[in-house]
């Protein structure tokens, strides 16, 4: 649901709107996701607490690799 919201936000924002992408990131694709939808940056909180610091990791890994 917050990807579409980002989908939408992009959509009617200017591009110098920075979006930033919240809710959900558990994995890289989740942060990949979040950055295919039109977030600018993505922000990780519960998904590190439940994930741990290897999720920072696995997150850079993923969108270095778009």
């Amino acid at each position: 649901a917050s990807n579409r919201v980002i989908r939408l936000l992009r959509a009617a924002l200017p591009a110098s709107y920075p979006i930033i992408g919240v809710g959900g990131v558990m994995s890289g694709a989740d942060a990949r996701a979040k950055i295919a939808a039109g977030a600018d940056l993505v922000q990780v909180y519960t998904g590190l607490i439940y994930k741990g610091p290897a999720l920072v990791s696995d997150c850079a890994k993923a969108l270095a690799k778009r």
